[in-house]
């Protein structure tokens, strides 16, 4: 289960922002998760909630996680696209070799304090 390694990272990012902005209380954490990272959004929640018992500045603080699609560019027409069902063939040319524009992404993308 790696969710539980990144719920340790997403905790260590938190409490040292936490810390450099004079932070008492985290309540919300928004990360950004690419498809292709293969995380169960449940599974590190609950894996956050159960590493974030060891910050009193995170305890309790709602963890939400978006999704972000997978895009693909096609190396020989250049055409963008939404790559569907994990088939990396470009839809314009049929050619397969492809770079992965997004779906590979894991950030913590803002987080909310009281």
């Amino acid at each position: 289960m790696h969710e539980m390694g990144l719920a340790q990272n997403i905790l260590d990012i938190v409490v040292k922002t936490a810390e450099q902005n004079n932070v008492d209380k985290v309540v919300r954490i928004n990360v950004r998760a690419g498809q292709l990272r293969g995380i169960v959004p449940e599974q590190l929640q609950f894996c956050f909630g159960f590493v974030a018992r060891e910050s009193s500045v995170v305890d309790g603080a709602e963890l939400v996680i978006e999704t972000l699609p997978i895009k693909g560019k096609c190396k020989s027409c250049s055409h963008e696209f939404s790559v569907e069902e994990y088939r990396f063939v470009c839809p314009e040319c049929e050619h397969e070799d492809i770079d992965v524009l997004q779906g590979m992404e894991l950030m913590v993308s803002n987080i909310e304090a009281v």
